[in-house]
């Protein structure tokens, strides 16, 4: 969320209070979020982390661009729904694989979401209740694809060779 709303301040001059003004629209979808599911990866897998991000982000983008409180909603519902089924699979147990690539990839989501929001797109499924699908995919998804490292990216050939104790480890 702040790197988003920082590349906004460089890039059309936002001010302080604009940006807080986005945060705390972010904080807000965010407290929808924290009551009716959860931020953790080892709950809910990265649809959860990077997903929930995404999703606060693209709100705080439409409050930052003088977008109006339905477009937020609908921005981040855009971005909530097209992560869900997101797996947490850390390669080796680090966040540099996928972790990384992924908030950045879902920063430019959150962007995509926002413009189609604030060029009047509306989301067929309200905020609330992809936050209840996210919630419902977490419950179902097992366990070994929620930041465990025994599924997904992190248990092929190449997430092996980073397993602790592995020489590639770390490198």
């Amino acid at each position: 969320v702040p790197a988003c709303l920082l590349s906004l301040q460089e890039d059309l001059g936002l001010d302080d209070q604009a940006c807080a003004r986005a945060l705390f629209t972010a904080a807000g979808i965010g407290v929808v979020i924290g009551k009716n599911a959860s931020f953790s990866g080892a709950r809910g897998g990265c649809q959860a982390e990077v997903g929930s991000a995404s999703c606060m982000a693209a709100g705080a983008i439409v409050e930052a661009a003088g977008g109006c409180p339905s477009q937020a909603c609908n921005a981040a519902a855009f971005a909530l729904m097209n992560t869900l089924g997101m797996v947490c699979d850390p390669i080796g147990g680090y966040v540099e694989v996928p972790c990384v690539s992924r908030n950045g990839m879902f920063a430019v989501h959150s962007f995509t979401a926002a413009i189609m929001a604030l060029a009047g797109a509306r989301c067929v499924v309200p905020l609330d209740d992809v936050v209840i699908a996210m919630r419902d995919i977490g419950r179902q998804m097992p366990r070994t694809l929620k930041e465990t490292s025994e599924g997904g990216l992190a248990m092929t050939p190449t997430g092996l060779k980073f397993r602790a104790g592995n020489s590639a480890s770390g490198s």
